[in-house]
Formats: C-alpha cells, sequence, structure tokens
C-alpha cells in the first residue's frame, strides 16, 4: 500500500437532547449541535445540502460533524478545485474501508485482492499528492456491547506516525462529540481506552478518530446493553 494511507481518513458527552435547539444562521459560519446531522443544519440555515459539502471538503457526510465546530455555510472565495480533488480522493479510499467492513475484512485485505482497483487508487493518490504508507489505516473496538459507563478499547493501525488526533463518540450519520485527545505511536498505531457515555434513548454508538482530513475512522456500532 503506498498513496493510499493518508487519503482515509476529556469531555463528557452531553445528554445534549435538552440543549439548544437552534443556532444562528446568517452569512457567516453556524454552530454544529449535538445531534446534528447535514439535512437538520441544512433546513435550519436555508441551504442545500450539496452547498453545506461544496463549503466545507473536509466534509463527506453527517459523520463528521464535530459538536461544536461550525460549519461554512457558502463556498468560501478562492476555495478552488485541489481541495476538491482531495476531497475526492479521499472519498473514494473512505469508501474502500466501509465495503471492507461490510465484507469482514480489513481495508488492506480488500485492495489486496483487488489489485486493479489498488492500482487505480494508489495513481489518484500520488496525482493529488497525498503521501505515501505502509498500510490502509483501520479501527476496530473491543468489546462491541457493554452497558453505559462500561470500557471500550479502541486500536488502530496504518495511522500518521507521531500525531495527534481526537477521539468522539456519537450515534451513527449524526454529529460527533469529543471525548479526549490522543497521540498515535512511531509506528502509526493507536490503543485507548475510552467510557461508554450516557444517552438517553440512544441503544447504538460508534466511536471515531478525526485528524481533519488526514485521518476519518469510524468504528463498527457498540451496542448498549445491560
Amino acid at each position: 500500500m503506498t498513496a493510499l494511507s493518508l487519503i482515509i481518513g476529556t469531555g463528557m458527552l452531553a445528554a445534549g437532547h435538552g440543549d439548544a435547539q437552534e443556532a444562528t444562521c446568517g452569512d457567516g459560519p453556524v454552530k454544529i449541535l449535538p445531534d446534528d446531522t447535514l439535512s437538520r443544519i441544512a433546513s435550519r440555515c436555508d441551504v442545500s445540502e450539496g452547498a453545506l459539502l461544496a463549503a466545507n471538503p473536509s466534509i463527506d457526510g453527517s459523520g463528521d460533524l464535530q459538536v461544536g465546530a461550525t460549519l461554512r455555510l457558502r463556498t468560501a472565495a478562492g476555495q478552488g478545485l485541489a481541495d476538491r480533488l482531495n476531497h475526492i480522493g479521499r472519498e473514494a479510499n473512505d469508501a474502500v474501508g466501509r465495503i471492507a467492513g461490510q465484507v469482514g475484512a480489513s481495508a488492506q485485505d480488500l485492495l489486496d485482492r483487488n489489485p486493479d482497483l489498488k492500482g487505480r487508487l494508489e495513481r489518484l493518490g500520488r496525482r493529488i499528492g497525498l503521501g505515501d504508507g505502509a498500510e490502509a489505516p483501520s479501527l476496530t473496538l473491543s468489546p462491541d456491547h457493554g452497558p453505559s459507563g462500561s470500557t471500550v478499547t479502541l486500536t488502530a493501525t496504518g495511522l500518521p506516525k507521531d500525531e495527534p488526533l481526537l477521539v468522539g463518540v456519537g450515534t451513527p450519520n449524526t454529529a460527533f462529540q469529543v471525548l479526549q485527545s490522543a497521540r498515535t505511536s512511531g509506528k502509526g498505531t493507536l490503543d485507548v481506552e475510552v467510557k461508554v457515555p450516557e444517552r438517553q434513548g440512544d441503544t447504538r454508538l460508534v466511536f471515531v478518530l478525526r485528524d481533519g482530513d488526514a485521518v476519518k475512522l469510524t468504528s463498527k456500532p457498540f451496542r448498549i446493553a445491560p
């Protein structure tokens, strides 16, 4: 694996459901609220989801939204083709990771079994100037179910070496809340323990690792069970 490795990408989680339901839109950036989605923000601010994605090339979907961060509502002047090409490249490899998870394999295994796809994605990575790496990033969690307050171990490989990351949690396909910060090892790995937060009415959560566009990893769902 070469250029693709970098394509893929302590605060308590508030109960959130009773927080303010509105955030000022106007023409400037809008603050992301707990449980926000692109659809909710688009409706609240009278813009299209496509416009939000175009104005925020690091966002691929609602799962990339970070509670408390801001989104641009309109494309900034000078935001050019390079941003969009990088976004497309990262989208492509992120899709590989999602497909691999669905078939029970790692992204690296999937690419090794499909050398033509691997070659095309590597050439795309070199074209848009992304760095080389040893393996495709992956994230696993253990255990995959348990009660609120229990401890989950997140294990990731194929990450940028010795880099800070944000560790977050949220319901699938909604904005995530940052739990804590972490740093990858000199080998590009990460092992971190996090607490399963209390969430009213939620039975599934996903844990995420984020570092801008460099790292965008989402775990398989964790099932909250007594």
